[in-house]
């Protein structure tokens, strides 16, 4: 029998880099999260090299059945998107290696996430604890993403994720009363977050700035 080829519309943009398990477009060459890719950053052909620039991190947990991404609310008292519906991250300190590391630094400052204390980059601190209290490797990490002064990181966690308190929670707003405005989310570990599975997002309430 005859094979039909791909067209353009069927194939998804994102690649080798796409993480979404939901993901119903084809992949000619695979994903990596697909495979037994070690949770590391890489820096081939396939994977955009980390930039010395800021970072946001899209953080996912779930499985083929369902996949959640952790949002925060941004502090009503923030200079920049206050009350915003937010991925985690931020601007490079000049002691950031490159945005890989300023990435990291984010998620352990904002969410007290121990998980990402396995990867090399992590603050020193959260890799102590990281052992302590038994946190899982991440599944992934890696770039998917640029933009004129930011790089996108993809943060998939292989269980629940591993939370302390968070240095700068200060920085976020508490999010409880917006959970009804967003329909299947439940509250995360650390404060002013809340997991919303993927394919709910578009249903978040409009009434809810979200930041661009």
């Amino acid at each position: 029998a005859l094979i039909r080829p791909m067209t353009a519309s069927e194939i998804c943009r994102y690649g080798w880099n796409c993480w979404r398990q939901d993901c119903w477009f084809m992949h000619p060459e695979g994903r990596a999260i697909d495979g037994n890719t070690p949770a590391e950053v890489f820096c081939n052909d396939r994977m955009l090299a980390p930039r010395q620039k800021n970072a946001q991190v899209v953080i996912l947990r779930g499985d083929r059945e369902q996949t959640e991404v952790l949002l925060q609310l941004r502090a009503y008292s923030m200079p920049v998107m206050p009350g915003h519906l937010a991925a985690i991250g931020g601007m490079r300190d000049r002691g950031d290696k490159d945005s890989s590391v300023t990435a990291l630094r984010e998620v352990a400052e904002e969410t007290g996430l121990l998980d990402l204390g396995h990867l090399e980059g992590a603050p020193t601190s959260i890799r102590n604890l990281a052992m302590k209290k038994g946190a899982l490797m991440p599944r992934q990490f890696l770039k998917f993403g640029e933009g004129a002064n930011v790089d996108w990181w993809v943060l998939l966690l292989q269980g629940t994720g591993t939370f302390v308190s968070a240095k700068t929670a200060c920085e976020c707003a508490d999010i409880s009363p917006l959970l009804d405005k967003m329909p299947g989310s439940v509250p995360a570990q650390c404060f002013g977050h809340a997991w919303v599975p993927s394919r709910r997002l578009n249903e978040i309430d409009i009434s809810i700035p979200l930041m661009g």
